[in-house]
């Protein structure tokens, strides 16, 4: 169960957070891709920048003890096919049991109410299928599944085997 949180501060995205928020999504990197995950923090920091130049509103630092403890980042988005505004969850984070803290919970709902805010009619938010406490706080705020993603990797071993097999289709 989440203790009361130490004092903390829930503030805007600033120019002198860059470094840190670039650390963290390259932790988010490595919690949803793995190996393949790109942790370059130069990559980060321009795709940070990008987001505070188109809408920094979503974008939310949790500061704690003199420090960056945590990251939210929402932006508002339309459909492309039916021009509905909805919220686009792009990245959460807080440093070292942010569970245990409360700082998860608190963070999240600064960024509820940001939604809240815009007039958007959802919210969209993708996790990885192994990142069980991001799963637990989207359950906790009462977000549903709607997507599963499947993926197979092709191996060399598979491919062989897949020159070899003769499909045959029956004529119509």
């Amino acid at each position: 169960m989440a203790e009361e949180p130490e004092s903390f501060r829930i503030r805007n995205i600033t120019e002198r957070d860059l470094d840190v928020l670039a650390g963290f999504e390259s932790e988010i990197a490595v919690i949803s891709f793995g190996e393949e995950a790109v942790t370059d923090p130069e990559h980060h920091k321009k795709k940070i920048r990008k987001g505070m130049e188109k809408s920094p509103e979503g974008m939310l630092v949790l500061e704690a003890a003199g420090e960056v403890r945590g990251w939210l980042w929402m932006a508002l988005q339309t459909n492309s096919v039916s021009m509905e505004p909805y919220i686009h969850f792009k990245s959460f984070y807080v440093k070292n049991g942010g569970e245990q803290t409360g700082y998860s919970q608190e963070l999240m709902k600064a960024g509820m109410d940001y939604a809240l805010g815009t007039g958007a009619a959802r919210i969209v938010g993708k996790t990885f299928v192994s990142n069980l406490p991001m799963r637990l706080l989207y359950q906790k705020f009462r977000f549903k599944p709607t997507h599963l993603t499947m993926e197979y990797h092709i191996s060399a071993e598979s491919k062989r085997r897949e020159r070899t097999v003769r499909r045959e289709y029956p004529a119509k």
